[in-house]
Parts: C-alpha cells; sequence; structure tokens
C-alpha cells in the first residue's frame, strides 16, 4: 500500500509542477514532505520482507523474485529487464528457442514502423525542447527521458521479436510478448487452412478462437481435435486471461513454410487462396 502511495504522490506532484499549479520550490517541498517519507517507509518494508525470508532460509534469487512479486513495481521491474536482454539478443541477431530441433516462424513484419516513428519524433521532441526551455538542467532530464523512453520502446518490440513462435516435431508453441500463450501437440492440429482474417489485430480470445495476430491480422487458421488452454499474458497478474480454446489464427511471415511443417510432421494441411 505505501509502495502504491508512493506512486500517486510522484505522480500526481509531477502533474502539479509541469500544469504550473505549483511551483519548483514547491514541489520540492511536496517531494520532502511527503514522498521522502513514504519511499523511506516503502524501502524498509521491503529491506524488512528480504531480511525476513533470508532468516526463513530462502535463497537470495528466490527471496529478490518473491519480493517483487508482492509488488507493485515487481512487474515493471520484470518486464524492463526483459526488454534490455531482449534488446541485448536482438543486437546480437540471436533469439530465444529453448528447444534445438525447434523451426522458428517469426511474425515480426511491419513491427518496426511504429518505434521508427517515435524515433523519429522523439529526436525532433529533444531539439524542440531545447530550444524552447531555457534550464539546462531541465532540457538533461527530458532528453535523458526521452532516450530512455526509446530504448523501453525498442526493448518491447526486441521482446516480440527475439521470441518467435516455433514448431518442432511434437509441438507447435505459440507466443506473445515473450511468454508462451498455448503449445499444442502437432497430433491434435486437425486442420490448417491459408486464409487471411483482419478483425482482430491484437491479441484476443472470441468465441473459442485464439487470434495471435500482428497490424496486418492474421495469416493461418488452425482447427484442434481437442481444446486446449491458453494463458494471455499481461503486465498486471489480475488481467492475465485463461480460457479454453478450439480454433487458432495467427499472423506468421512465411505461412507456407508453417504448413509445409505441419505437413512434414504427417499432418494434413487443406490451403485455401487468399
Amino acid at each position: 500500500m505505501t509502495q502504491w502511495l508512493s506512486v500517486i504522490v510522484l505522480l500526481v506532484n509531477g502533474a502539479l509542477f509541469f500544469s504550473g499549479v505549483v511551483t519548483r520550490r514547491q514541489a520540492l517541498a511536496l517531494l520532502v514532505a511527503v514522498e521522502a517519507p513514504l519511499l523511506c517507509i516503502a524501502a524498509l518494508a521491503v529491506v524488512g520482507a528480504i531480511v525476513a525470508k533470508r532468516r526463513a532460509g530462502a535463497g537470495m534469487r528466490q527471496v529478490v523474485t518473491e519480493t517483487l512479486a508482492d509488488s507493485p513495481f515487481g512487474p515493471m521491474v520484470k518486464t524492463e529487464i526483459r526488454s534490455y536482454v531482449a534488446l541485448w539478443m536482438w543486437i546480437r541477431g540471436r533469439n530465444s528457442v529453448p528447444e534445438s530441433d525447434a523451426v522458428v516462424f517469426s511474425s515480426h513484419a511491419g513491427t518496426l514502423v511504429v518505434p521508427t516513428a517515435f524515433a523519429l519524433a522523439t529526436g525532433i521532441e529533444v531539439v524542440v525542447l531545447h530550444l524552447l526551455i531555457p534550464w539546462q538542467w531541465v532540457q538533461a532530464v527530458l532528453a535523458v527521458l526521452s532516450v530512455w523512453s526509446l530504448v523501453m520502446l525498442f526493448g518491447y518490440f526486441a521482446i516480440h521479436r527475439t521470441h518467435p513462435h516455433y514448431a518442432t516435431s511434437e509441438r507447435l508453441v505459440l507466443r506473445h510478448s515473450g511468454a508462451v500463450v498455448v503449445a499444442v501437440a502437432l497430433a491434435n492440429i486437425e486442420r490448417v487452412t491459408l486464409r487471411r482474417r483482419f478483425a482482430e489485430t491484437t491479441p484476443a480470445i472470441v468465441a473459442g478462437r485464439l487470434f495471435l495476430p500482428n497490424a496486418d491480422g492474421t495469416t493461418v487458421d488452425m482447427v484442434l481435435g481437442r481444446p486446449v488452454t491458453v494463458r494471455m499474458p499481461a503486465l498486471s497478474p489480475s488481467r492475465r486471461k485463461t480460457a479454453d480454446v478450439t480454433s487458432i489464427s495467427v499472423y506468421v511471415d512465411e505461412p507456407d513454410r508453417l504448413i509445409s511443417r505441419l505437413r512434414y510432421a504427417g499432418r494434413d494441411a487443406a490451403v485455401e487462396p487468399q
């Protein structure tokens, strides 16, 4: 609770300052009077939880993981760390596919349009703010925040690009935002159809069908013999959805390769015109 209050106070304080409601001195006074004590209490609570768990015999990695899970900052911290790791993997030209015999199916066509546009807009924004704002320390802070936001944005897309869908000799693994949404046994795939759908452009579950599209919709339909459980990832655990589906529509850059792989695995695939 204290950590949430700290976040709320910080956001309100920043909003009041940048909107001109309070002066810089008043904002600093509010920060010292309210935010600093809350941060100290939150830090003491975190340290206390770590010490208690260490005394109970838990390992440091387990302690850190459990403490972050109990904190409102936990999902954000874990997502940020994952984005940095994914960005480094992307720079090195690697991806995260845990099985050596897997065949990768990418789904990132057109995904760089948005971050590239944001990068250009951010560059223009930094130049404009440099000309409009007379205080150098504010210019420096805004420039750092702009660069950091770009790193986070490209990191988010790097998570998607470095965690592609893949198929092994026994199953097809579909992922989103770096997390496994569903692993389907190849023997459970009754029919595969090359079909374009444009109704959904964000991951969704509609009438027993899982949609894993990109901005251009989906390219492959699959009908399953038995229902499978899918888990839709989300930043907040309370917003993660779990449901059973009997069909899947997914976007892959090369749908013909996916169908060929399923044929090679001994599955019947029906190909229809797009």
